[in-house]
């Protein structure tokens, strides 16, 4: 049964993490209720902060500040792997490939392909709070 990791790692290599990311950020934008007349009465300095409002929901809210962890953390630790590393993590949860597939293309065994990608789930893990 595949687990949270799985489920991060799926949507990054398949593209949902960058969409989740992008519909947070229109969601905010367009369901923002900032009281611009705060205290009532007349407004006496005629100042419309509505960008550094925005700004400030984007940067506050939780649900998009999770999103983009998630997704540093993954191409972190990307960045130190080599190409027929990558290329497993590709097919397994982007092209969504069986496993004798992958041993079949990349000439290695399942069991170690298994092994490796569950040592990269161990390190992804750690640093993501799912």
């Amino acid at each position: 049964m595949a687990d949270k990791v799985d489920k991060l790692l799926r949507n990054y290599f398949g593209g949902t993490l960058d969409k989740q990311i992008k519909a947070r950020e229109m969601y905010l934008q367009f369901h923002n209720d900032i009281d611009e007349n705060v205290g009532g009465g007349r407004a006496q300095n005629k100042y419309n902060n509505a960008v550094e409002s925005q700004m400030i929901t984007l940067e506050r809210d939780y649900e998009l500040s999770q999103l983009k962890h998630q997704k540093m953390v993954v191409e972190l630790w990307l960045t130190d792997i080599g190409d027929d590393e990558y290329d497993i993590l590709q097919m397994h949860y982007g092209d969504r490939d069986t496993w004798v597939n992958i041993s079949m293309t990349l000439n290695r065994s399942v069991t170690a392909l298994q092994n490796w990608k569950r040592e990269f789930k161990k390190s992804v893990e750690h640093y993501v709070d799912l």
